[in-house]
């Protein structure tokens, strides 16, 4: 799969013979499929929520799970499932991931849970046939919040996490709303709380690191523990617009050249906390953005994580002191706001146990890790009990066009996956 997955040399120690085997050639294939929905022409792919190419890779997805025999269904805000039902009937076991992507993203962020999910569950009831427990696959709508502002907004559906009306108030960059976008594909905004889950058990999701570790260490699988807390600030510093000819600069109250230094500032604090504490300043603009005029204001983003909840807190603060006191220096005004906070989470054990059961059934002793990317996992963990596997991210590329894995470690992760479910879903 070019730019995705890629060949490698490794080893293999896969012992087979307790592994579910999976059609191999379909998954590569599936997933070269699916990146052909949203692809740009400049490189890599753009598949934002409820836009055509959003919506030709459900309809793909749906019609692969009407292939393998499965009940199919759109919910509410337009995650789509597959599913065959338990001869014990209760609460269900789940798995999948995302199908949304950023903006000139790689094909397998999220592709990669949603592809390998349904080929897992396919494969199961190929083999196996009819579960005990009731068995779904899930291509969720939208996790990345790259058309509009509304991060995990098909997990939170399913966790009952959606905000009184938020798709009235979400508006993409065209000014379009949420609810709009949501009518746009046949769906009813007001019927959104339709899409609740209370009925599931156990959540999997397999998906690329999204980081170097594993590739690094040459280890092929990680099963995480913790997904680290997030926190989305707005920080808007104020000072005075002036004549960009004749204001001397040393009288000058840039907020720009002040918001630069609070980036630096930013940066300094995350790195002195030491791993796994990050800070990102993702957007800037400012006002009255013209080109003789000195900036009379400045607003900047800034994404700060810890897995520690209580490390997490003292970032934030940092953060905030380190924007005041340069504020002062300056003679600037600085306001700090929380846009979203989600503290750190851990995944469940048990259904974690699962995989790492599988894993060694692989000859793979896989890696205790903690996530520092956001994933529908620490959603759905208020819903179910949720868990992870990592597979490699070749040189620790994600979120861009030459994101890759190995094709060897896609079908490694697949079978686990499936191997995990099997124990799951098909136990006495």
């Amino acid at each position: 799969m070019a730019g995705s997955c890629a060949g490698s040399s490794r080893e293999s120690a896969m012992m087979t013979s307790e592994l579910v085997a999976i059609d191999e050639r379909r998954l590569l294939r599936r997933l070269d499929d699916l990146a052909q929905r949203g692809a740009l022409p400049s490189g890599g792919l753009y598949r934002a929520l409820y836009t055509p190419a959003h919506v030709a890779a459900t309809e793909l997805y749906a019609d692969w799970c009407k292939e393998a025999g499965l009940l199919v269904r759109r919910d509410a805000v337009g995650n789509v499932w597959g599913r065959v039902e338990g001869s014990r009937g209760g609460r269900a076991i789940v798995t999948g991931s995302h199908i949304d992507t950023v903006r000139g993203g790689g094909a397998l962020d999220g592709a990669l849970g949603v592809v390998a999910g349904l080929e897992a569950v396919a494969s199961l009831v190929a083999q196996f046939g009819r579960p005990t427990r009731i068995l779904e696959c899930v291509a969720i709508c939208e996790e990345e919040g790259s058309r509009f502002s509304t991060n995990f907004w098909g997990a939170r559906a399913i966790a009952d996490r959606l905000e009184p009306d938020e798709a009235q108030r979400a508006r993409d960059a065209d000014g379009i709303t949420l609810a709009d976008a949501m009518r746009g594909v046949g769906l009813d905004p007001a019927r959104a709380s339709q899409a609740v889950r209370r009925d599931i058990d156990n959540f999997v999701e397999l998906h690329i690191e999204q980081g170097p570790i594993l590739d690094e260490s040459n280890e092929r699988l990680g099963v995480v523990r913790t997904i680290a807390g997030t926190a989305h600030l707005e920080v808007t510093v104020r000072g005075q617009a002036d004549h960009a000819g004749a204001a001397a600069m040393e009288r000058r109250r840039d907020a720009l050249l002040g918001a630069a230094a609070m980036t630096l500032a930013i940066a300094k604090v995350a790195t002195d906390m030491g791993p796994p504490a990050v800070a990102t300043v993702g957007t800037i603009g400012v006002e009255p953005a013209q080109v003789n005029v000195v900036p009379g204001l400045a607003r900047f983003t800034v994404d700060a994580r810890h897995s520690s909840a209580a490390l997490r807190l003292e970032l934030i603060a940092e953060i905030a002191k380190a924007c005041k006191v340069i504020g002062r220096e300056r003679e600037l005004a600085v306001d700090v706001r929380t846009l979203r906070d989600r503290p750190p989470v851990q995944l469940h054990e048990r259904t974690t146990d699962a995989l790492r059961r599988a894993a060694r059934a692989a000859g793979v002793e896989p890696r205790e890790m903690v996530s520092g990317a956001g994933h529908d996992s620490q959603i759905l963990s208020a819903a179910a009990h949720a868990a992870m596997l990592f597979v490699p991210s070749i040189g620790g590329r994600s979120h861009r066009a030459d994101e890759a894995t190995a094709a060897e470690d896609v079908v490694l992760g697949t079978r686990v996956l499936a191997t995990a479910l099997r124990d799951l879903a098909y136990a006495a």
